[in-house]
């Protein structure tokens, strides 16, 4: 069965790895059926790569597998309670609404590798279910399972419709050898390489947790209803305190921990202390203060391994302060989204200095460490050093 939507008004964007249900003209029967049956369909669609959606569980499952709490920090748990959705939404968006009591229950799914040409970018597709769907398990695995036979066969057609014919290409000539200008030495140990590999760095080792962030961002269906649960809520910066033993949390945040490990935390503090921003070519005229909030950090500080790794932040030819960075930057994407965390973790543009930009109003410390939030004074030959490189 097809299901024609203006998928253009819908509120979210489908996923094709999400299986609906709508309860259409309001049985109340299969809708209690669902709910009954409701891990088993649960773990029949998961263990086939598919996630099922239904309204209710979603909004409790939001609450709870830290969806909401990544998506929408700010919100407290009584937003769950604040708003209505009804299982049928969807159905709202029917290019011909005045259909919508005529609908019966039924799975819905999205598959643009599945659609057939005809007003195919406005379709979802359907399979029916009535009380006698849930008569007995094998019947019940078997009317789930029709629906993936039939996005499977949706696909093979379509497949079939688009495969192109085989070419050949011929490999390009390499005519560019030689067309290169070799970077003189002293350009090279000019350059602020650091600067220059900032994004780099940080899109690498983002990749690292990307399968993880991707759980927890808002995709498809769970997207509108995070939204409905947060409307009313006005999204907002945590004030982030730093406890007498350098732990740190962001209070408005439900209390949440940021954690790192030393090495990464003390450059942190580091930036946190300097709102003006760090040129990271300047970053070796930092390295006495990196090294006495190590210190703090870590007691043992002295062995050479440890010793090594300061001066590798601090390198001006070392790649190490932009690892550092972006294990800031992961510390705080995995645990809320980007457009907060932004204000959390070191940024800025190339060549410019970088710097943490959440305003130090936020910030709170306990007094027995109150001074890690305080940069010793400069001296004057520090400043003639710095307009000697100007």
């Amino acid at each position: 069965m097809t299901f024609t939507l203006d998928l253009h008004k819908l509120p979210f964007k489908p996923d094709s790895k999400q299986i609906i249900f709508v309860a259409g003209e309001h049985n109340e029967k299969v809708s209690a059926l669902v709910e009954e049956h409701l891990e088993s369909i649960c773990e029949h669609y998961q263990m086939r790569g598919y996630t099922f959606c239904y309204i209710p569980q979603m909004k409790r499952s939001l609450m709870t597998d830290g969806k909401l709490l990544y998506n929408a920090p700010y919100a407290d748990a009584s937003v769950a309670d604040e708003d209505n959705i009804s299982d049928d939404f969807i159905l709202d968006y029917m290019v011909h609404p005045e259909n919508k009591d005529n609908v019966t229950p039924a799975l819905l799914y999205y598959d643009p590798a599945a659609i057939d040409g005809n007003g195919a970018e406005e379709q979802m597709f359907g399979i029916l279910l009535s009380e006698d769907s849930f008569e007995g398990e094998a019947d019940l695995s078997n009317v789930l399972e029709e629906i993936l036979t039939d996005i499977q066969e949706r696909r093979e057609c379509k497949e079939r419709q688009n495969r192109p014919s085989v070419q050949f290409s011929k490999e390009p000539s390499d005519d560019r050898a030689g067309a290169f200008v070799k970077e003189s030495l002293l350009d090279y140990y000019n350059r602020d390489h650091a600067d220059d590999k900032f994004d780099v760095e940080s899109t690498r080792l983002i990749r690292e947790i990307q399968e993880r962030v991707d759980k927890l961002q808002q995709r498809g269906i769970d997207f509108y209803i995070i939204e409905r649960m947060v409307r009313n809520c006005e999204a907002r910066l945590s004030r982030l305190h730093i406890t007498k033993d350098y732990r740190i949390f962001l209070t408005d945040y439900a209390d949440m921990e940021i954690e790192m490990t030393p090495l990464p935390k003390a450059v942190f503090f580091l930036f946190l202390r300097h709102p003006e921003g760090i040129r990271l070519k300047d970053r070796h005229d930092y390295r006495e203060e990196l090294i006495d909030i190590y210190k703090r950090l870590r007691p043992s500080y002295g062995t050479e391994s440890t010793i090594q790794s300061i001066d590798d932040v601090t390198n001006p030819l070392s790649n190490s302060i932009n690892e550092k960075c972006s294990r800031i930057r992961e510390a705080f994407l995995s645990k809320f989204e980007e457009h907060l965390a932004e204000h959390y973790f070191v940024t800025g543009k190339r060549g410019e200095p970088k710097s943490i930009i959440l305003p130090r109003n936020l910030v709170t410390v306990d007094d027995e460490v109150a001074d890690i939030m305080k940069a010793p004074q400069k001296s004057l030959m520090s400043d003639l050093k710095k307009l000697i490189k100007l």
